[in-house]
């Protein structure tokens, strides 16, 4: 199990995102978190971004499809990381394999 974290520019759909990967059975939830403030520096230049963020709960092995449907809708230049789920109980578990992609 993992979390999808997709971080989207505020001109992108977050959620019509979120309703494709959810039709397509790819991601079991998501959650979106509006106006997501992050700072970098970058050539000693401070920056401020601001993003909407999609966080979703998923299958490991349907990372690389997340991805791929991602980077079709909205861009290839899109931050997406996966990380490792390491506990979770039995609801959590029968919620993530029953609305995901049987693999």
């Amino acid at each position: 199990m993992v979390n999808v974290v997709i971080y989207l520019n505020k001109t992108n759909d977050a959620e019509a995102l979120v309703k494709l990967l959810l039709r397509a059975e790819l991601i079991a939830s998501a959650v979106i978190d509006l106006d997501n403030i992050s700072y970098t520096i970058t050539d000693g230049v401070f920056t401020k971004k601001i993003f909407n963020v999609v966080t979703a709960k998923s299958k490991s092995l349907l990372v690389n499809a997340i991805i791929e449907v991602v980077e079709e809708q909205i861009s290839d230049d899109v931050l997406i990381i996966a990380t490792p789920i390491v506990g979770y109980n039995n609801n959590f578990d029968k919620m993530v394999r029953q609305n995901t992609l049987p693999i």
